[in-house]
């Protein structure tokens, strides 16, 4: 069976970007209970939108720290960062903002990493052939 065959027999509704637990262990230690994050991988059109926003027009340059903070912001699912009420708590106006004032640089970059996992960045999603 070719691999055209194989694609047209798929169930459209099976494909499901992939989701994952991860606990933010300094934050679990300061709420006395496990702080769980929800990551899901993001698609193709999200991760241009956001490499699109993390560009200095200015200076031609990405902005690495902007684009792993919205990278995490749309690819954490629970909590929302985009929530109102959760950046009224924290006193700030973007979800950004709330990233920044929540979590610490290593946290940020290491959810930004795992989501960039599951999203088919961690070079074992397509593997080589060899005859």
């Amino acid at each position: 069976m070719s691999t055209l065959d194989l694609l047209l027999q798929l169930d459209e509704q099976k494909i499901r970007k992939p989701k994952k637990e991860v606990e933010v262990k300094r934050l679990s230690e300061v709420s006395g209970d496990k702080v769980v994050f929800k990551i899901e991988a993001l698609t193709p059109v999200k991760m241009d939108e956001i490499q699109e926003l993390a560009i200095d027009k200015d200076n031609d340059r990405i902005n690495t720290a902007g684009l792993q903070a919205m990278t995490v912001v749309e690819g954490v699912k629970d909590p929302n960062f985009k929530s109102k009420e959760l950046m009224d708590k924290f006193n700030v106006y973007t979800p950004k903002d709330l990233i920044n004032k929540i979590l610490l640089p290593g946290e940020v970059l290491t959810l930004y990493n795992m989501i960039g996992e599951i999203s088919g960045f961690d070079g074992g999603a397509i593997e080589e052939i060899k005859n």
